[in-house]
């Protein structure tokens, strides 16, 4: 009762909570960025940056290339889509364009259209690349 202190929850930047809502009837045009999660229910034309998740509802309708933690896609989405974690479409969400990702989950019934490549990939390819580069550096001094 007396002396104990109830401890406030920091929230990270990866919330899962939205801070910013764009609703069905709104048209934006440009480059948007948030420091939070986002949910997209209107139109979008440009590009969309989110610290957060983004989730574009069965509404949302985007012309962008997307970046973000988690992405899911309930709408449709015409770009390129960057995920820092997971990239999910569901079963009316429709994707066209080239995605880069860490884990993919894609629904019965949802459309993805574009080339796929793995975050893991990319990362060892780069490592490979390097520690090519540096062979060639050794042979060269050789």
């Amino acid at each position: 009762m007396f002396g104990s202190k109830k401890k406030k929850k920091k929230k990270s930047k990866k919330t899962k909570d939205v801070g910013t809502v764009i609703s069905a009837g709104t048209k934006i045009q440009g480059e948007i960025k948030v420091d939070e999660s986002i949910r997209i229910d209107g139109e979008i034309e440009g590009k969309l940056e989110a610290e957060g998740d983004i989730f574009i509802g069965k509404q949302g309708k985007l012309r962008a290339d997307v970046k973000g933690a988690d992405i899911m896609i309930a709408g449709e989405v015409e770009g390129d889509v960057i995920a820092d974690g997971k990239l999910e479409i569901v079963t009316t969400g429709k994707l066209i364009g080239d995605i880069s990702i860490s884990n993919l989950i894609i629904h019965d019934g949802a459309i993805f259209k574009g080339n796929s490549t793995s975050k893991m990939a990319e990362s060892k390819e780069q490592k490979d690349t390097k520690a090519d580069n540096s062979k060639k550096k050794r042979t060269k001094s050789a």
